[in-house]
């Protein structure tokens, strides 16, 4: 099954102090590149750049962008027929965040689920989530 990687997800592995916690995240990524099971939305890309930047600059969220474009995961972009279904959900969750409302678009449509721990994601009919 695909998994999906929201942005808790990866400012979680980039921000971790608690090497238990990091060591996981380190885990996860690695078997999801290995079994080709990663995906990367590109607006998790977005906001993973923009939190990085945010915390240790400009310069490291060029770097951690790097390596995510070179992470082995597949990365979907924001087509129409995606953001038409972000579009929907939003438009029913509307304290949802429209990102969140991207990811899980495309959860549910590779039939996936969502590597996250934000709450937010169980209101979402249909949607499966896993943490780390």
């Amino acid at each position: 099954m695909k998994e999906i990687l929201d942005s808790r997800f990866l400012v979680t592995h980039y921000t971790a102090d608690d090497e238990g916690i990091l060591s996981r995240t380190r885990a996860k990524l690695s078997s999801l590149r290995k079994e080709r099971r990663g995906v990367l939305p590109s607006i998790v890309i977005a906001e993973v750049t923009n939190a990085v930047c945010q915390e240790g600059g400009r310069d490291k969220a060029l770097a951690q962008l790097r390596s995510l474009e070179h992470a082995g995961l597949e990365i979907v972009p924001l087509d129409v027929e995606l953001a038409r279904d972000a579009g929907l959900l939003k438009c029913v969750h509307r304290d949802v965040a429209m990102a969140d409302c991207i990811v899980a678009a495309t959860a549910l449509r590779l039939g996936g689920r969502v590597v996250t721990d934000d709450p937010h994601f169980s209101k979402i009919k249909g949607l499966r989530t896993t943490w780390i």
